[in-house]
């Protein structure tokens, strides 16, 4: 995670692409924890993101799937 903004339903965060290496904004909704997965919006290879809260501190980790 390289940036983070506050939103009424979530987190705005920048992420690369672990496969096209490209940075992308994307809304990791205030309930979401744990694993999903996700498409990249310019490869459109899976991407697995690790969500992990504590308190108001948020850690997102983004992997190739």
């Amino acid at each position: 995670m390289t940036d983070e903004t506050l939103d009424a339903h979530g987190d705005w965060i920048l992420v690369s692409c672990p496969c096209c290496g490209e940075s992308l904004e994307i809304l990791i909704e205030a309930e979401t924890v744990g694993s999903l997965v996700q498409d990249c919006e310019v490869c459109c290879n899976p991407w697995l993101l690790t969500v992990r809260r504590r308190g108001s501190e948020l850690e997102v980790r983004v992997e190739a799937s």
